[in-house]
């Protein structure tokens, strides 16, 4: 493998691994999660009663407006906003322990990919940095951002077509301890968080990572072909 290829592959997964992280970060916003469920037709679900809490058993309508509320809080916690999970206040939890523990351990898994963004953008401006030393930059991230949508689109392939699996394979890569399968009946926390949710933000995270990589890819060839038409003339 030629060091130019070396450098496209080394761009591409960096490109990768920041471009994915940053997007999840903006997908995990309460716009995302609203725009979600109005697009599906999930706006409004129940909770089961609260866990040792005081309030009568039964179920607790939610509509999006509180979903709403409860996806932030808990997105402020898993992305580092807010160091303490969201409680339910004096009504009691709402969450079991076991729930808690699963989101901690998110909350660390991501955590470490947003370390490993960092890293990932200094080695990505590292290699631009190096390339335009030679005027290469511009064809390295033309083709690296070219690969790294392709990569991306393999995957959201395999996603569409074995979702589930997928889904599952991840959680007992980066959760062995197997503390993520709850009771659908019971658990509050596959509520808020259905299929439909993790099918959605897969999916918007994804396509939004290739129109970005394709629009660098697009920018960079632009600007090469300035710079050919630039140097033509001038001879």
């Amino acid at each position: 493998m030629t060091s130019h290829r070396v450098d496209v592959l080394v761009f591409a997964i960096a490109f990768t691994v920041f471009g994915l992280v940053a997007l999840a970060l903006v997908w995990s916003g309460e716009w995302a999660y609203a725009g979600l469920a109005e697009a599906t037709g999930n706006t409004r679900t129940t909770f089961v009663r609260p866990v040792g809490g005081s309030d009568p058993a039964g179920e607790i309508p939610m509509p999006l407006d509180r979903l709403r509320d409860w996806h932030g809080r808990w997105s402020a916690y898993v992305v580092g906003l807010s160091e303490q999970p969201p409680n339910a206040g004096p009504g009691g939890p709402l969450f079991t322990p076991d729930e808690y523990a699963h989101m901690a351990d998110v909350r660390a898994v991501f955590r470490g990919a947003e370390l490993a963004a960092l890293l990932a953008l200094f080695v990505g401006g590292y290699r631009i940095a190096r390339a335009r030393r030679h005027g290469d930059a511009l064809r390295l991230v033309r083709a690296g951002a070219l690969v790294a949508a392709g990569i991306v689109a393999v995957i959201g392939l395999a996603a569409a077509v074995a979702f589930e699996p997928l889904f599952l394979l991840f959680h007992d890569v980066f959760f062995p301890q197997g503390n993520f399968l709850f009771d659908p009946a019971t658990s509050n926390l596959l509520r808020l968080y259905p299929e439909w949710y993790w099918q959605g933000i897969t999916a918007g995270v994804g396509v939004s990572f290739i129109v970005v990589a394709l629009l660098a890819a697009l920018v960079s060839h632009n600007a090469l072909d300035r710079r050919s038409n630039t140097y033509t003339r001038a001879a």
